[in-house]
């Protein structure tokens, strides 16, 4: 049997690339373990959201407010918000 690669581009939905994933599972087009790694793949590669407290202190840090301290007020605001409670 020939081989023949194929590149697909999906929207950004996880929902799509799992049907797509069965359907080549249902067809004997892929593996379940090639399955497992594409799903692995996908989810390693996802953006991690940041919050706006994080994002301020990289502006303030890019923009030389806080003197290379920019991982450090990081921490401390992240010690902040868990630590806060009305």
């Amino acid at each position: 049997m020939a081989q023949r690669k194929l590149t697909i581009n999906l929207t950004r939905s996880p929902e799509v690339l799992h049907d797509l994933i069965v359907f080549l599972l249902q067809r004997g087009l892929i593996s379940e373990k090639e399955a497992h790694t594409i799903e692995q793949e996908k989810t390693d590669k996802a953006p991690v959201k940041k919050s706006r407290w994080e994002l301020a202190a990289e502006r303030f840090d890019s923009e030389g407010f806080l003197d290379g301290q920019g991982e450090e007020v990081k921490r401390l605001i992240r010690d902040f918000r868990e630590g806060f409670t009305l």
